[in-house]
């Protein structure tokens, strides 16, 4: 239940019935408003689960794909061009050119991974002139890591030539660890000096198919990582959007990611998903949208 429908339950019996209906429009109106995050969103690759998207209580979502989810509030959709390692590029391209301008675009996922875009970084550099024309406010390539060579070489680039930057895409799997995530997150800032749209952050075990009881770290202890961690991104002004990894199918089906799962198999939310929904800020970022 959300935060804001708890409070109005223990305080509704104070109210004469008449006017219930009254004071719950005005909780309505003036809680679900100023609690309201602006920047908690998910990736979420199944584009028939406009249900899980209504459960999450979100700002925003993206699918990977150019694609919004079927049902889904079209003002909360991010789209994003991929590569497929050049084969889906001129096809995209395409795509959005036909759609005109759009107001945000996430642009590539992790094109240094042969699994990615898998595109090398001079041969993204050649292309986004045309990418960045596609966007009001484009994002860099998301690389698999942080502070890696991929997005360096790339960066140093893009500024030599003045290439359209508008903010930086990260991806970061931790330990469920919260002061190492946040200095890494800190430290990427520092060093870009970017705005920051976290695309996919969760809590992983990259080597749990190798041990034989599965994923070292248990669900309470991602539980107390998102807690301890959304409420410090909501404070840093340069994270401007963030994106949990475990919405979709795939964290229900990988042991390395299993206990980040938002949902469980029956399509009902998991403890930690119910968090994700509930969590809410009283301050929201200025911006709303698009880094600037």
């Amino acid at each position: 239940m959300p935060g804001w429908l708890r409070l109005y339950a223990a305080v509704s019996d104070f109210v004469l019935p008449g006017f219930r209906a009254l004071a719950l429009l005005l909780f309505l109106s003036l809680f679900t408003a100023a609690w309201a995050s602006e920047k908690k969103g998910v990736g979420l690759a199944e584009l028939d689960a406009a249900d899980r998207i209504a459960a999450l209580n979100l700002a925003w979502y993206y699918t990977w794909k150019p694609y919004p989810i079927s049902g889904a509030p079209p003002d909360k959709f991010v789209p994003m061009l991929r590569s497929r390692g050049g084969r889906a590029l001129d096809r995209h391209i395409a795509y959005f050119r036909s759609k005109g301008k759009v107001p945000v675009l996430l642009a590539l996922n992790e094109p240094n991974v042969a699994k990615g875009d898998n595109m090398s970084v001079e041969q993204v550099i050649a292309r986004w002139p045309e990418i960045s024309a596609l966007a009001e406010s484009i994002g860099s390539p998301a690389p698999s890591g942080v502070l890696g060579p991929w997005f360096d070489a790339f960066y140093r680039e893009a500024r030599r030539q003045g290439l359209k930057l508008d903010f930086m895409a990260v991806h970061l799997y931790n330990a469920p660890d919260a002061e190492s995530f946040l200095k890494k997150i800190d430290a990427v800032y520092e060093k870009y000096r970017l705005p920051i749209w976290i695309t996919e952050f969760a809590v992983a075990d990259w080597d749990a198919l190798k041990n034989p009881n599965g994923n070292r770290y248990s669900e309470s202890e991602v539980l107390a990582f998102m807690q301890a961690v959304l409420p410090e991104l909501e404070k840093r002004p340069y994270v401007v959007r963030y994106a949990w990894f475990g919405a979709g199918d795939y964290a229900l089906k990988h042991e390395e990611v299993r206990p980040s799962r938002l949902f469980e198999s029956d399509g009902t939310l998991t403890p930690l998903g119910r968090y994700y929904a509930d969590f809410a800020w009283p301050v929201p970022a200025k911006g709303g949208g698009a880094a600037r």
